[in-house]
């Protein structure tokens, strides 16, 4: 999408958002909260003529209804738990399962050791997962050891049933009432019944989590913040309802159209505080937001460059984001540069949503491309290059000292986490021409080791900046 264009869409749904801010079910709706201009949410946007993707939205739409009513059958209301007499808790802290091997691991995807760091500022924190895997949270908390929260995927029939009438009445509303919008001169309504059941979900996630704080009465409650629909609806809801105060943490990467994230609602959906990764960020923050904003660091940050004599090679690491479609060209793009050189040996690291069957590929018949099952620190270690889009993980490689291959075109959605500091001809869509960039191997990635660096510092806490 043209970034004029992406411009017009936001505020188009901006302005929709503000005028029914009031209705919690409105707040919920997640295609009113733009995230960037990005290929994979353009498509909730803008309708594919293609029969194949709309088969399978349409099977994935029944898949999803039938899964619902499976949850019924499988799942305890709101949430499970190990513990539930324990010591006073000073901070809830939000994060998402997205893979069953993290279930057990003291180190959190998202937050690091964060839990650690804030026992030793002596504040008793609780992890709370939000199921994000195929599996069952009565399932997952089966074979949870850690004293942790894991949220269920349904409430009470009696809730369900009324989240589900407030998504039908969302539903109306916004497909009989509200003016369409208008792109090249044609009327284009992408309120279709699919998206009202992101409602559900995140009445449902709101209710949890405020159950929780009730519950806790935790002084700080953690949120990821990425600009979602659930992230507004639980705010507003803790701030009316309870003394605790919100923090919420942008853990992740940005690009040049990020929307939702750094623009300010009002002052019931904003954070009490937010906490950033690095200097970029925060600047973007203090400049949109008037709440306290402060920087924490992240658990990406990296300390060690890469040694010299790697840069010498041709190995090159591949970090697609958590999307099929993008995992699938990145590796095709792999393909395509092998068949007509085998010079380069090639790394894919899948996202940990990401399930390698789904790409539907051999790889058995290319001995130069390998999945990587390594730790990424291990994988940086090997490489020299990546290839990469909008993975946060290209922050991380660059600042190992890895070289950066963007695969993709300078100004058509550009997705690009280091597009501030990568030269154009780091824009790499042609096979050819990417042997060519490595043949010539007149990089100079300083400025993207010095930004990078200064967008994820080093996760430390301290007692100070929870004085606020």
């Amino acid at each position: 999408m043209l970034n004029s264009e992406f411009r017009k869409l936001y505020s188009y749904l901006d302005k929709l958002l503000l005028k029914f801010i009031e209705s919690n079910s409105t707040l919920a709706y997640s295609k009113l909260h733009i995230i960037k201009n990005h290929p994979e949410f353009n498509k909730e946007y803008f309708p594919n003529k293609d029969r194949l993707i709309k088969n399978e939205i349409r099977e994935s739409f029944i898949v999803g209804i039938l899964r619902y009513f499976k949850n019924f059958l499988n799942e305890s209301p709101n949430f499970y738990r190990k513990k539930k007499n324990s010591s006073k808790i000073d901070v809830l802290i939000v994060s998402h399962l997205i893979n069953f091997k993290h279930i057990n691991l003291n180190y959190d995807f998202y937050y690091g050791d964060i839990i650690k760091q804030l026992n030793s500022i002596s504040l008793n924190s609780r992890l709370i997962l939000r199921n994000e895997t195929s599996l069952s949270s009565k399932y997952l908390f089966q074979n949870l050891k850690k004293d942790k929260i894991i949220l269920s995927k349904r409430t009470s029939i009696l809730r369900e049933t009324l989240y589900l009438f407030l998504a039908i009445f969302e539903f109306f509303k916004f497909n009989f009432f509200i003016k369409k919008y208008k792109n090249k001169k044609k009327r284009i309504n992408f309120f279709n019944l699919r998206s009202f059941g992101y409602i559900i979900a995140n009445l449902r996630l709101n209710f949890q989590i405020n159950f929780l704080v009730k519950m806790y009465n935790p002084k700080f409650l953690f949120i990821t913040f990425e600009g979602h629909a659930w992230e507004r609806l639980i705010i507003r809801n803790i701030k009316k309802n309870y003394k605790t105060k919100i923090i919420a943490y942008q853990f992740s990467s940005v690009t040049k159209n990020h929307h939702s994230l750094f623009r300010s609602l009002s002052k019931s959906t904003d954070p009490d505080y937010i906490f950033t990764t690095g200097r970029y960020t925060y600047k973007k923050f203090k400049k949109n937001y008037d709440c306290a904003v402060k920087i924490i660091g992240s658990n990406k940050w990296k300390s060690n460059i890469l040694d010299k004599s790697i840069k010498l090679k041709k190995n090159i690491l591949i970090l697609p984001e958590a999307y099929i479609s993008e995992s699938k060209n990145l590796l095709n793009f792999a393909i395509k540069i092998s068949k007509i050189s085998n010079d380069f040996k090639f790394y894919l690291r899948l996202h940990p949503m990401i399930n390698f069957k789904q790409l539907d590929v051999n790889l058995s018949n290319y001995n130069n491309i390998e999945l990587s099952e390594k730790t990424i620190e291990d994988d940086f270690k090997r490489s020299s290059h990546f290839i990469y889009r909008g993975s946060a993980s290209a922050m991380e490689a660059a600042c190992k000292g890895l070289q950066p291959i963007y695969f993709g075109t300078f100004n058509n959605a550009n997705v690009n986490p280091l597009f501030e500091v990568l030269k154009k001809e780091n824009y790499i869509t042609d096979p050819k021409k990417f042997i060519d960039l490595l043949k010539k191997n007149k990089f100079d990635n300083n400025e993207t080791i010095s930004y990078s660096k200064n967008f994820f510092q080093k996760l430390k806490l301290n007692k100070n900046i929870f004085k606020i």
